[in-house]
């Protein structure tokens, strides 16, 4: 699911320099927003409802300052809706400038977010049906309001009936019998043609402009976004320098944002953002590998905290199963399964980085570990082996010819060849591909490595499907249909086009499965057989770290939880509020 736990639709796709990220559901759990750490490895496993963001209200919290952040990859487009603009860095961004109609708390609960919203509902069980209900006199940044119109944009245009707008994702959309207005033109009551469990992750609103013409939509906000309206506005947008201003939008009618810039910078070198934020030049680093983990843990104590939640996110490998690639045969994926060891995976990235001991691989595509309902479903697809995949490649027809470093795989005289993409800069791909390419080699299969520009991973590689194997990771949300355009055999997410009948067949049922605990049985089906198909080898559930000034509010290791960009700020008495 390219799509985002805090973002219109719901599961976003994140380029790794650092990590990466899934959809999930929630666990009742225990815990809450926890405190900073000192930044020792180790401990037991954080709850899922548990995060750390050194929480404060808005009177403990100064107006004023600078909050300086970095990201990994400049938009290659400002509209969230579309395929290339679904994607973490720009997600981020968007937060702060475009409407959220929900919001979710740490435990991952889902209600209206009042700054836009005034009512969120099911109305009628029988057929289903939602109301959305906007506040009064809110408007867009070209002047137009936000009303009806703006919720019937979306569901126009998001339900896949119209193939020349390259949208995201449809999931939940295409559900949808008919969307009227209520009784006044902020109201808008959606029909479902059956019952859609995850029905509130499906509110949302676009301008009119945006939707105007598919071309519009799909290359009218490359450069940057046309119309806002957010606590913050664009300041200005270097895109030499690939940089992001945000200031305070004078015409935003919800509480006060409380700082008085925004800066996000574009740093592909995950080394170069250390560097940065050890300067001084940074007010927060997400750091997940080594390489940036390294350089600013001593500065933790000094200034500086760790915050770390067992988020909803998680990092693999997709494999390209197309028609006419290597991988389109699901021996050779099973059997790449088997020759690859997770947990050296694993090790190659995070062996010093402050995940619990003994953290095991991830044994579920739509569960995290911590997460209620979670269950192993990998079988002996999970398990490294070899021998085991030697077997499945000639059990396949393939021919094993030489021995070690000489041993190849082919059928028919051709070679087994693969070429693994990855955004260069990534730390976390560095570590992993020499790791891989040894084990795939061990049984015969030769994987060449090419790396790209990481603005350039998703639109030119990823999506249009010009690779073999890849490593990013998926971010969490609430709700468990969030990615099903992932798995589904035609879902717009299946870049590896992976999937076959019986396995839609389980996600349509789940997503329309309101009794939790046999969507939860429907989930695992899904799983089980996704394991079988041989499409994504999960790698590890990737927690939050993040290091930042320690007087910062409201910001850090959200987990669930949503962002709200009124609330971020710091504290009051901080030499961060004097300029």
């Amino acid at each position: 699911m390219r799509v985002t736990r805090r973002s219109i639709l719901g599961a976003t796709a994140l380029t790794v320099s650092m990590t990466a990220l899934a959809a999930c559901s929630q666990d009742p759990g225990t815990g809450g927003s926890g405190g900073a750490s000192d930044g020792g490895g180790g401990g037991e496993q954080i709850a899922s409802d548990q995060n750390d963001i050194n929480p404060k209200e808005r009177e403990e919290i100064g107006e004023g300052g600078v909050l300086r952040l970095a990201n990994n990859a400049f938009p290659a487009n400002w509209n969230g809706n579309h395929s290339d603009g679904n994607e973490g860095n720009t997600t981020e961004m968007l937060e702060a400038i475009y409407p959220v109609l929900y919001l979710s708390d740490a435990a991952g609960v889902v209600g209206p977010n009042p700054q836009y919203t005034k009512r969120l509902e099911l109305t009628s069980e029988d057929p289903q049906v939602m109301e959305i209900e906007l506040n009064e006199g809110m408007s867009w940044s070209d002047g137009t309001p936000i009303d009806y119109k703006s919720i019937e944009n979306v569901f126009t245009v998001m339900d896949g009936s119209q193939e020349e707008y390259a949208i995201a994702s449809s999931v939940g959309y295409d559900q949808v019998e008919k969307i009227e207005q209520g009784d006044s033109d902020l109201v808008a009551v959606i029909t479902f043609k059956e019952k859609y469990a995850d029905w509130i992750g499906l509110a949302a609103v676009m301008p009119d402009s945006l939707v105007e013409s598919a071309e519009a939509f799909n290359t009218g906000w490359i450069e940057e976004p046309k119309v806002t309206a957010g606590p913050y506005k664009i300041s200005k947008i270097d895109s030499g320098n690939k940089t992001v201003l945000l200031e305070p939008d004078e015409n935003w009618w919800g509480d006060k944002p409380l700082l008085e810039q925004v800066l996000f910078t574009t740093i592909e070198d995950p080394s170069a953002t250390a560097t940065s934020f050890q300067n001084g030049q940074l007010d927060v680093i997400e750091t997940t590998v080594p390489a940036t983990y390294s350089v600013v843990e001593p500065l933790i104590g000094n200034g500086a905290v760790l915050r770390q939640a067992a988020g909803p996110n998680w990092t693999h490998i997709t494999l390209n199963g197309a028609e006419g690639r290597p991988l389109a045969d699901q021996a050779v994926r099973q059997a790449m399964f088997r020759a690859i060891n997770r947990e050296d995976v694993f090790l190659s990235v995070n062996s010093t980085m402050p995940y619990p001991e003994n953290t095991e691989p991830l044994n579920n595509h739509l569960l995290m570990t911590n997460q209620e309902g979670y269950q192993e479903n990998s079988g002996d697809l999970g398990s490294y082996d070899p021998e085991a995949a030697k077997k499945l490649l000639e059990d396949a027809g393939y021919t094993l010819e030489g021995e070690g470093e000489s041993l190849v795989a082919s059928k028919d005289g051709t070679p087994i060849e693969i070429t693994y993409v990855y955004n260069d800069g990534s730390k976390t791909n560095e570590a992993v591909v020499p790791v891989v390419q040894e084990q795939l080699k061990a049984v015969g299969i030769t994987m060449k490595v090419q790396k790209v520009p990481p603005t350039d991973l998703f639109s030119k590689y990823v999506i249009p499907g010009e690779f073999d194997l890849t490593l990013f990771g998926w971010v969490g949300t609430p709700f468990l249909s969030s990615g099903d355009s992932i798995w589904k055999s035609e879902g717009e997410q299946n870049f590896g086009k992976i999937g076959d009948p019986d396995t839609d067949k389980l996600i349509d049922q789940a997503a329309v499965e309101t009794d939790h605990a046999a969507r939860l049985e429907l989930i695992n089906q899904i799983d089980a057989n996704l394991w079988e198909l041989a499409g994504t080898i999960p790698l590890w559930q990737s927690y939050d770290f993040f290091v930042q000034n320690e007087d910062l509010a409201n910001y850090g290791a959200w987990g669930f939880q949503s962002k709200d960009w009124t609330k971020i700020g710091y504290v009051t008495g901080s030499a961060k509020l004097e300029g």
